[in-house]
């Protein structure tokens, strides 16, 4: 059981536990957690030290009193020497700071007080990274793969954006999700039942930007042989996407700004004023704060749009994400191809994966995957189809740090010197390379 009362943190934390195969129960107050260890018996009791209607500890002293089989461990905001020092002389198992780092080693140490094995858990229809068993709360943040810090937080500041009805801007390098993001966060907030429409605005000329946004009316200009809704209509209670808001040039940003700060247009040709119940996320994939610097973008705007700032990482920040999203792909597309049974993915694929650049992020990712499925001849992925160059590259750098780990028999001092590179870049370098040091070892 997780005792947590910030909803977000309580979503994330339970997603990444779920993810790696326990089954979480989550309370928000003491009380409700004290209610809860009546009816059942849990294994581990994870419980945020600062509760609204109590402390963890006094979790702890119910506990302890009628289910003494139960382990607790605290979750701490600051590393203060005082609390864990109390929290286990009072009986608590372990202790955890909410660290930046800290949710990729929490599974592993709830199951170890637990005294429980739980095999990680990897993705199926119904569990996906980050997701757990789904759950029509939260099913859109299940969409969002991946478990690494860097996704964790994107899916908590996600679960926020949305229960706001403010206007959002999401960064990101292109292929990197900034669409998955908005539809989430539009998914998961109160609009959910109504339209979302995306736009990309580099997509649309200047000259049609206002007739596009707002609509028109018939005979406004030549060709306007109707009447015609408009963007911002075809929005209404809903969401408006507007990708790659950045390349507007500033006559169309005037426009924007107007129905950002007044909520109202006006169709192109009209004289009525029309009022907007829609919300705005804009996305662009480059910084806009450098282009109000260079005065490529309005200041007024920029601050309209970015009053919930989200930023999406690039796959290579997320290294450990990689293999977790390369088998959901590899699971979606293989239907797809027409390929009989599911295909495994090699140990030294995966490591092949970790180590490319990924210069076009996810969507790079899932071109890589369609290729390499639609020539594979076998059940096995040993090798992803990334690019002959990165491909000879990736084979002939392993086989050369296999050459030197077994002339130096695994002596790992000896290699980085010959590759003139550190101890903990050649750990890893390994690790990328999926190499195993271990078997070149001399006895």
């Amino acid at each position: 059981m997780l005792v947590e009362d910030d909803s977000s943190h309580a979503v994330v934390i339970r997603h990444a536990l779920e993810h790696h195969g326990h089954h979480v129960t989550v309370a928000r107050t003491a009380a409700d957690g004290k209610a809860r260890l009546q009816q059942r018996r849990f294994d581990v009791l994870l419980v945020d030290y600062v509760l609204p209607d109590a402390t963890g500890m006094s979790l702890l002293e119910c506990q302890r009193g009628s289910l003494p089989t139960t382990a607790t461990i605290f979750l701490t905001a600051t590393d203060s020497a005082d609390v864990c020092l109390t929290a286990i002389r009072a009986g608590a198992k372990d202790y955890i700071v909410k660290g930046t780092d800290y949710l990729r080693t929490l599974p592993a140490r709830v199951a170890e007080v637990g005294g429980v094995r739980v095999p990680a858990a990897a993705p199926t229809d119904e569990t996906v990274a980050g997701g757990g068993p789904r759950s029509a709360g939260h099913a859109p943040l299940d969409r969002m793969l991946g478990v690494s810090p860097e996704m964790v937080m994107l899916k908590r500041l996600t679960l926020r954006a949305a229960r706001s009805d403010l206007p959002v801007l999401i960064e990101g390098p292109t292929g990197a999700g900034k669409e998955l993001v908005a539809r989430a966060i539009h998914d998961l907030g109160p609009r959910s039942a109504k339209p979302f429409i995306a736009v990309n605005c580099a997509a649309v000329p200047a000259a049609l930007f206002e007739s596009e946004l707002f609509g028109h009316v018939k005979g406004a200009f030549t060709g306007a042989v109707g009447d015609r809704r408009g963007l911002v209509l075809g929005a209404h209670e809903g969401t408006l996407f507007l990708d790659e808001v950045g390349e507007l040039v500033l006559e169309s940003q005037a426009k924007l700004l107007r129905l950002l700060q007044d909520l109202e247009f006006r169709p192109v040709g009209s004289d009525a004023e029309r009022r907007a119940d829609t919300r705005v996320i804009a996305a662009t994939n480059r910084p806009l704060r450098s282009a109000v610097v260079q005065r490529r973008f309005r200041e007024d705007l920029y601050y309209r749009l970015a009053v919930v700032h989200i930023v999406v990482p690039p796959l290579a920040e997320r290294r450990g994400d990689i293999p977790l999203l390369a088998r959901a792909m590899v699971r979606s597309f293989t239907p797809r191809l027409g390929l009989v049974g599911m295909p495994e993915i090699a140990d030294e694929a995966c490591a092949q994966l970790e180590a490319h650049g990924w210069p076009g992020n996810v969507r790079e990712l899932e071109n890589v995957v369609k290729r390499t499925l639609a020539d594979l001849e076998s059940r096995v992925i040993t090798a992803f189809k990334i690019g002959a160059a990165d491909g000879a590259r990736f084979k002939a750098e392993r086989e050369r740090v296999e050459g030197l780990l077994r002339e130096h028999g695994g002596n790992l001092t000896q290699v980085a010197r010959k590759l003139g590179i550190s101890r903990p870049t050649l750990y890893k370098r390994l690790h990328q390379l999926g190499v195993n040091a271990e078997v070149y070892r001399r006895v």
